[in-house]
């Protein structure tokens, strides 16, 4: 236990004196922090510019584009008839779509004959594309419906149709910040924590630091170091900025803790394995700096794991952000109870032995090397 402890207080020590690992295991975390959500402060989409070709000219058509202007998704940027122009318009990046009310539109919807009215948004920007799509089909369903029920009840008797109410779960605004940040946010500890350790652990290689020190010691000094700095990270990233940006958490600080202590420990016993790899501190850096989208990909939180291929899917069990971002959702944004995380957080603790395990060995064997 005492060899622990000093170990434990060394590893504090080194990452105070070197000024590059202290910058990436407390600096990083704090500026990315207080920067990354401030492009998603509105949350939602709004008013993105379209123009309309209205080639009916009638008072339905010109209806749907005051509607479609009042609308909270689009903003009517500008009226024309030259379609190939509008398209141009979306092309140069002024317009996110173009609104065709084609001619004959009312008296089609009078007559009950088959009307439409298209849509062209930008795909290549999906946020975009699901905002325009949705408000002119919300202008154009609403339009469809009035029309529906004036014509099928007798005496002019108006009576609202049936309405769909939906309400999007654990996350109330539908906002990208709330989606985004949580996520981003545990993978940001993750590559912060496997690039300052690489980096501090391929330096006291070479200075035959902790060589005299057990193994198992060594191993739990940086262990307890790390989690003692990142836990008090974490909690300036889910306590104070999340409540500076108006971010939800719905669980309970002891419950976060808990969870993330064998996410810490696994990333950071990862980044020793890593380090092992290397024989100079700024090549670890680089190397790991590129695995930061990667893991993105890998964690789930740009596109869900169960979804992609089996390959991918067995490569994310890999990494400790796969289930720390998983678990951390459920606790955070869903209010699941630490119990009711058992895979994820049972995950993280396997990773703890498993790469553990890897971390002595390795160590052992350079030890065995060097004398």
């Amino acid at each position: 236990m005492i060899a622990l402890v000093r170990c434990f207080r060394a590893t504090l020590h080194r990452i105070a004196r070197e000024r590059e690992v202290l910058s990436v295991l407390v600096g990083a975390t704090v500026l990315y922090g207080l920067y990354y959500p401030t492009p998603y402060l509105r949350q939602v989409l709004r008013k993105v510019p379209v123009i309309v070709v209205d080639r009916d000219q009638t008072p339905l058509s010109r209806q749907v584009v005051r509607w479609l202007d009042a609308s909270e998704g689009v903003a009517i940027s500008g009226r024309t008839s030259d379609l190939a122009g509008a398209h141009n318009a979306v092309r140069a990046g002024t317009a996110g779509g173009v609104v065709l009310i084609p001619k004959d539109f009312q008296r089609q919807v009078l007559r009950g004959e088959p009307a439409y009215v298209g849509t062209y948004a930008d795909a290549s920007y999906l946020l975009v594309y699901r905002t325009v799509a949705q408000a002119v089909s919300g202008v154009v369903g609403t339009v469809s419906a009035r029309v529906s029920v004036r014509r099928l009840q007798p005496g002019g008797i108006r009576r609202p149709p049936v309405a769909l109410a939906s309400w999007p779960l654990f996350n109330p605004l539908g906002g990208y910040a709330t989606f985004i940040v949580p996520a981003v946010f545990i993978l940001v500890l993750q590559q912060t924590i496997l690039i300052g350790i690489g980096a501090l652990r391929v330096a006291e290689r070479h200075s035959s630091a902790d060589a005299a020190e057990p193994i198992w010691a060594v191993l739990g000094g940086k262990v307890a170091a790390v989690t003692l700095i990142y836990l008090l990270q974490a909690a300036f990233l889910f306590v104070v900025v999340f409540r500076l940006y108006g971010l939800p958490m719905r669980a309970a600080p002891g419950a976060i803790a808990a969870f993330l202590l064998p996410f810490i420990a696994a990333t950071t016993l990862v980044g020793l394995i890593i380090a092992e790899l290397f024989e100079r501190p700024e090549s670890s850096t680089i190397a790991l700096v590129a695995t930061s989208i990667p893991a993105l990909f890998l964690s789930g939180a740009s596109f869900p794991v169960d979804a992609q291929a089996a390959w991918v899917q067995a490569l994310s069990v890999v990494l400790p952000s796969t289930f720390g971002i998983r678990g951390f959702l459920q606790l955070g944004e869903m209010g699941a109870q630490l119990g009711e995380v058992w895979r994820s957080w049972g995950a993280l603790w396997l990773q703890v032995a498993v790469y553990g395990g890897g971390a002595w060995l390795l160590t052992l064997t350079g030890r065995r090397r060097s004398s």
